[in-house]
């Protein structure tokens, strides 16, 4: 008996497994009928609409891309068809599609769901997914020397690869480097599928303008603790990149300049505050107003477009402004944790709850805003570094842009070459572009997939014209 109940529970196990290897094959097959790729459009109201691809493959695996993101093939974790109805999860991002598929099996109307928010997604069979047109691009031949090169910031002990572009001269040439905006970048500053240094550097050295673009930090071929590092330490290596261009035959030392977007702006004029070796600069939607202020106007808008109530947005803004405030004070970071937590204790239950602001989330803020690239930008004094100045510098806003708005920052930087009489400083206003510098309809950070033109021709001849004629 005891031998029969042994074989019955193996029988039931091999039963069980049969079972399982049927079900799994049946969904492969099931899966099998879908293959191929499905393409849709979400629509984001009074944001954006986005084309988005999903590709199942042969074995039912499947990937996701969303191609007005430039995100590339994002693989799906779990794909689960059952009945008419099939539905796809990416884990780590919060993705959900759940949708029903046609009786032809050529169309899935679907929802798609991530971290809240719910949109229609309807995707049909195509042969192949568009592709994104970048017509600004470089392409061979260049017309001009391009060479890798790698140096060092010694004082960092971090070293530094990038590329320089030479153009075909007999005579020694001005020259520039281009410094990244926020976030780990590339030496091309790739974004939105768009090359945004290559274009400008291609631009230039065909101009006769030597450019070295380079990687950031840690990225790439480059060493180095970009985490750590703080927009200050950027512009050491901005000063490094300066001194090899120096050491070059080919260049013409006195004609060395910095042009840096967005964050980069503010890289630019610290370094060039720091050395006589920097003889112009150029800023392409720097801040003017203080990191923190921007943030906050950032936050905010975001906020509204979510139609949270004004009187909401205030409450959370003021917030910001106090730990803001007390990260940007001299003291060391356990004393400015501690005044944090101790204004956190004296909000009242009901603001927290309005706010959304519980106690794990206090605790990210402050491991943030205690960091040290934070609390440099938060204590960081960008007019006044340009009120020190004494190279040519040439600041351009975008009309459009919503990230650095002309409308805050430009009356700022006006106001303070005026009262100081800074004739050194040209500020200009690009109509009709974003903060990319792409001629824009709205000036969307959605937008800047959706745009072919990399970067306005008007704003690439004006940067050539001026560091050709004005800073020399």
């Amino acid at each position: 008996m005891k031998r029969l109940s042994s074989f019955i529970a193996f029988l039931s196990v091999v039963v069980i497994i049969i079972m399982t290897t049927f079900q799994l094959s049946a969904q492969s097959n099931t899966l099998n009928s879908l293959e191929g790729i499905w393409l849709g459009k979400l629509e984001i109201p009074n944001n954006a609409i986005l084309r988005m691809g999903i590709i199942v493959n042969k074995d039912g695996s499947a990937s996701l891309n969303i191609i007005d993101q430039a995100t590339g093939n994002i693989p799906i974790d779990e794909v689960s068809y059952v009945g008419d109805t099939i539905s796809f999860k990416i884990n780590r991002l919060g993705i959900s599609i759940k949708g029903n598929i046609s009786s032809a099996k050529d169309s899935i109307w679907s929802t798609y769901k991530q971290r809240g928010g719910a949109f229609t997604l309807n995707l049909g069979l195509v042969d192949v997914l568009p592709q994104l047109k970048r017509p600004q691009t470089p392409k061979e031949p260049f017309g001009y020397a391009s060479e890798e090169i790698e140096f060092e910031n010694k004082e960092a002990a971090v070293k530094l690869q990038g590329t320089l572009t030479l153009p075909d001269s007999k005579t020694k040439v001005p020259a520039v480097v281009l410094l990244t905006g926020s976030g780990q970048q590339g030496r091309d500053q790739d974004l939105a599928g768009h090359k945004h240094f290559w274009v400008i550097a291609d631009y230039l050295t065909k101009k006769g303008i030597a450019v070295i673009r380079m990687d950031d930090r840690g990225f790439g071929g480059s060493t180095g603790n970009f985490k750590t590092s703080t927009t200050g330490d950027f512009a050491t290596d901005a000063l490094a990149a300066v001194d090899y261009l120096k050491h070059r035959n080919e260049i013409d030392e006195k004609q060395i300049g910095l042009i840096g977007h967005s964050e980069g702006g503010a890289t630019a004029v610290v370094a060039a505050s720091q050395s006589n070796d920097v003889k112009f600069i150029i800023s392409l939607s720097g801040g003017i107003v203080n990191f923190g202020d921007i943030h906050i106007h950032q936050i905010s808008d975001r906020l509204r477009s979510q139609n949270i109530s004004e009187e909401n947005i205030e409450l959370e803004m003021e917030w910001r402004r106090i730990l803001n405030n007390i990260a940007r004070e001299p003291t060391d970071s356990a004393m400015a944790a501690q005044k944090m937590w101790t204004a956190y204790k004296a909000l009242s239950e009901e603001d927290i709850k309005t706010m959304n602001w519980p106690e794990g989330r206090m605790n990210h803020m402050v491991s943030q805003l205690l960091g040290s690239w934070w609390r440099y930008s938060l204590s960081l004094d960008v007019i006044s570094l340009y009120m020190g100045l004494d190279c040519p510098a040439l600041l351009l806003f975008g009309e459009k842009d919503v990230q650095a708005t002309a409308r805050d920052n430009m009356p700022l930087i006006e106001e303070a070459v005026n009262a100081h009489g800074k004739a050194n400083i040209t500020i200009r206003l690009i109509d009709g572009v974003n903060h990319l510098y792409q001629t824009a309809g709205t000036g969307s950070e959605y937008e800047y997939v959706q745009i072919e033109e990399t970067i306005s021709p008007e704003v690439l001849k004006l940067l050539s014209e001026w560091i050709i004629k004005d800073p020399m």
